[in-house]
């Protein structure tokens, strides 16, 4: 008989469900099978078919998705032994060992949706966005390729000049939970992640969930805080998951850190280790605004803030679509190698500490396949590669002492790798 074992977000205990029935309507109304109890899940959210020996899943329409195996999906999907269903912040691992047909069959979930429609998605943030934050658009941009990409921001920057208003801008056009966490010295990594409180009347313990869980996350000058609560983010950014007390939690989709910090030679800072740093797929820098623009600044704000004039304009549903339009999009053999011998130039040179790792390999193929998804391609060129290096890798590498005569930066040193490697056919990134 095949299974659901269902593990909700907010409880340590696990239930055991028999698929008993051909057909199992899972949702929030108290008519469904399978009862959810969160205002995240629709009142029919989704239905589980046995059929033919195969058991199949279907989103019934549901305003934040059905994901198998961390994929959106729309229509009929089969699912087999072991994977793993997450609806809204419960996960269900479907239990089906005796069955031993053999299935590849691939999701599809977001063949309905187009690159046309990423980027109406694209347009809608883009000039939302642009209201608030003036004179920055290649800013605006690189963070949108970040969050379609599935990865996360770091912000660095002098205070004043956007960072935390930019986070709220772009959690303002996307209709999803923006949670915001001030960072302070005296921080704790459970003020973060939430923690389990005795009940006294049921006489066990309950999890109260921390800000951690929601779908877009502000970490307001994250270096504020002590090591030991910057760790707190490790996982949870790697993994979209936490563990309390030795039960894992998943958050919920899309999650998007958007984390801002001071300069290091400011006064109160920590210094972000490496391990932290390499969780974020892009640093940027915002810079100061031209006066032109800051006087278009003082305009917009004379008679009220414009971010308070903003709304969503599209839904957390939409994004997670784009994140797998995002995946699909063609990385050529050629490309792979040019973004591996960019690695191993950095492994080499003799001016910097440390070269990056896989994980940045990594990260900057996957938001090359977005920056080439936001201009419209389905395929990746050399171009996409180069523009995205100095922020995926960046904050990545660090200069040795003794070349900082020759350097004056990280930046200069990874333009130099790029000119120093040829490219071949570079239109066309096939």
């Amino acid at each position: 008989m095949p299974t659901f074992t269902l593990q909700e977000s907010f409880s340590k205990k696990s239930t055991e469900i028999e698929l008993v029935q051909d057909v199992i309507l899972i949702g929030r109304d108290l008519d469904c099978d399978i009862i959810l109890d969160s205002n995240d899940v629709s009142r029919k959210h989704s239905k589980v078919t046995r059929r033919n020996g195969s058991v199949f899943i279907e989103d019934l329409n549901s305003s934040n998705g059905t994901f198998v195996n961390s994929t959106p999906i729309s229509g009929e999907v089969e699912i087999k032994h072991l994977d793993r269903i997450q609806i809204s912040g419960s996960v269900f691992t479907f239990n089906d060992p005796d069955n031993l047909k053999n299935r590849d069959q691939s999701l599809s979930g977001s063949e309905y949706f187009s690159f046309d429609f990423m980027r109406e998605v694209i347009e809608k943030i883009e000039i939302n966005v642009g209201k608030v934050l003036k004179g920055k658009p290649e800013i605006i941009r690189n963070i949108i390729v970040c969050m379609l990409a599935d990865g996360h921001v770091l912000l660095e920057d002098s205070p004043g000049v956007g960072k935390s208003i930019l986070a709220q801008a772009v959690s303002k056009s996307i209709q999803a939970t923006f949670k915001r966490i001030q960072f302070t010295p005296d921080l704790l990594p459970s003020d973060i992640l939430g923690m389990n409180i005795y009940n006294e009347v049921n006489r066990d313990f309950s999890f109260m969930p921390g800000p951690i869980f929601g779908n877009i996350i502000l970490a307001d000058e994250i270096n504020r805080t002590t090591p030991r609560t910057q760790s707190s983010l490790l996982e949870a950014m790697s993994e979209a998951v936490v563990t309390i007390d030795g039960n894992p939690r998943v958050l919920p989709k899309p999650f998007f850190v958007i984390a801002t910090q001071n300069p290091e030679d400011y006064l109160g800072t920590y210094p972000l280790p490496e391990p932290q740093l390499d969780r974020f797929m892009i640093r940027q820098s915002i810079g100061f605004p031209s006066e032109s623009t800051e006087c278009e600044i003082l305009s917009s704000q004379k008679d009220g803030h414009p971010l308070k004039d903003i709304s969503y304009v599209v839904k957390a549903i939409d994004i997670v679509q784009c994140q797998a339009l995002v995946r699909r999009v063609h990385v050529s053999e050629s490309i792979m190698d040019y973004i591996v011998k960019i690695a191993n130039a950095t492994r080499n040179h003799q001016a910097l500490t440390n070269g990056c790792s896989p994980r940045a390999s990594l990260a900057l193929m996957h938001i090359s396949q977005a920056l080439a998804a936001y201009h419209g391609r389905e395929y990746v060129i050399p171009h996409d590669v180069r523009e995205m290096v100095l922020p995926v890798i960046g904050h990545r590498v660090s200069l040795k002492l003794r070349y900082h005569g020759e350097w004056n930066s990280t930046g200069d040193v990874l333009n130099d790798i790029l000119k120093s490697i040829p490219i071949d056919n570079e239109e066309k990134g096939l």
